[in-house]
């Protein structure tokens, strides 16, 4: 097949859904399909991967004004050796600052996103469309796949569908998720609505996506399928192991959290109880610090909360393999959802920690089957006794005793861009179906 995914988060950003389809597309072409990749030109600072298989092309274009100021200071950046940018450090506990021109962009985002929905990466459509068109004629794909966040891509999608492609929905969230800011919560139902009724498949993360997208839209089973988040399964840079920054002590219960800290998701128990627990180290690589109070507890606790900036994926991983614990905050009011760093750590035979947040937390119910670690409530207190009682097992030599670490093969990327590839072979058939209906008559949208 040939394949056009239209992507606003593709490497070298280093977003959970940029990782997502770096691994995706990569098994695609493996398979022997054609993959053509549409993004916005965002600067080449930061890709760590190794370069995609040959059949995998990349169109970049004009991602927009804000954007443009983004890409113009990735590569001065990258011409400076880094001075001056407003990344992230990876030093420990030197937190993560934005030097006046990041500041701006940041100012100039906020403005930007009270304006254009979903936010301000919607800026890059005007462009997109334009190379969308060209692309849909040059080199026509046998089906067309967005990739949701951001829902800007949404519409790209609805276009090819409109000019006779298929076309594959492949959304993280619901569009209409609970952080979706109030004044777009009409707009994203309404998208998320024509998405359900017009695309020629919807993959979706979650079981309860699914069903949160068929009761609100009765979207056809046939037509959404769970498509999870997985793990590398194709071996690890060896070169990652000489550049990780910081070291694991075998004196002390290491714990590693590598991720986003969203709203939603409160590390403060997780520090407080650290701080509170002799023999236990937590390591943070997160481009977003700890602020306010947070920031204050990590830098009470005696050395033993180590913050890190956004590093290069190869190097998370290669943390990930050294540490004795891979924690995961639970989210608060996502019931939908299961962070993909989750499925990330299934490739490692390492132990995992959740801080359980509720009724509401669907990783907590799906890491239950799995016998891998430990689901802790997100208080202090139960996190301290845990956390003294696991480094005493450490310490015993029994830490991982009873538990089961191999890796989930299901969960592999091999594994799940098999299936990806089976989806779109389906909805690009069912498209098919669909047209030769509609030309002998049939009311469209009947025969799905």
């Amino acid at each position: 097949m040939r394949i056009l995914l239209v992507a606003y988060e593709f490497p070298p950003s280093r977003s959970p859904r940029a990782l997502r389809w770096r691994y995706l597309a990569r098994e695609l072409a493996l398979l022997g399909h054609e993959v053509h990749v549409l993004v916005p030109d965002l600067g080449a600072a930061g890709i760590e991967f190794p370069q995609e298989p040959g059949c995998v092309k990349v169109h970049v274009v004009f991602p927009g004004p804000v954007g443009w100021l983004v890409q113009t200071s990735r590569r001065r950046h990258a011409h400076s050796g880094g001075a001056g940018h407003g990344a992230g450090t990876a030093t420990p506990g030197a937190g993560i600052g934005l030097n006046w021109r990041g500041r701006l962009v940041e100012g100039i985002k906020r403005i930007g996103g009270q304006v254009l929905f979903p936010d301000i990466r919607a800026e890059w459509t005007p462009w997109a469309r334009r190379a969308l068109h060209d692309l849909l004629r040059a080199s026509p794909p046998d089906v067309v796949v967005t990739s949701h966040e951001p829902a800007s891509t949404l519409p790209l999608g609805l276009y090819a569908h409109q000019r006779g492609f298929a076309w594959v929905a492949d959304l993280g969230d619901p569009v209409d998720a609970p952080y979706t800011p109030p004044r777009w919560r009409k707009r994203s139902r309404a998208l998320e609505k024509q998405v359900a009724d017009q695309a020629d498949g919807v993959i979706v993360t979650t079981d309860a996506t699914r069903d949160l997208l068929h009761g609100r839209h009765g979207i056809d089973p046939e037509r959404c399928a769970v498509l999870a988040n997985g793990y590398d399964d194709r071996g690890h840079d060896e070169r990652a192991a000489l550049q990780v920054p910081v070291d694991f002590d075998v004196n002390m219960l290491e714990l590693l959290y590598a991720g986003r800290l969203y709203g939603y998701r409160d590390p403060t128990p997780l520090l407080r109880a650290v701080a509170l627990t002799p023999g236990v180290r937590l390591t943070l690589v997160v481009p977003d610090p700890p602020t306010g109070g947070e920031a204050e507890i990590a830098a009470a606790a005696d050395g033993r909360v180590r913050v890190l900036g956004s590093m290069p994926h190869a190097q998370v991983l290669e943390m990930q393999r050294r540490a004795d614990i891979l924690v995961n905050v639970g989210n608060r009011g996502l019931p939908a959802q299961i962070p993909a760093k989750l499925y990330e750590y299934l490739g490692f035979e390492r132990p995992i920690l959740h801080l359980d947040t509720g009724a509401d937390d669907a990783a907590a119910q799906w890491l239950r089957g799995f016998g891998r670690g430990w689901l802790c409530a997100a208080e202090v207190q139960a996190l301290s006794a845990l956390l003294a009682g696991l480094a005493q097992r450490k310490r015993e030599g029994s830490l991982v005793e009873g538990l089961s670490l191999a890796p989930v093969a299901e969960y592999a990327h091999s594994a799940r861009g098999r299936r990806l590839a089976i989806l779109l072979e389906e909805a690009a058939a069912r498209h098919g179906q669909s047209s030769r209906g509609e030309a002998n008559g049939a009311v469209p949208g009947k025969s799905r």
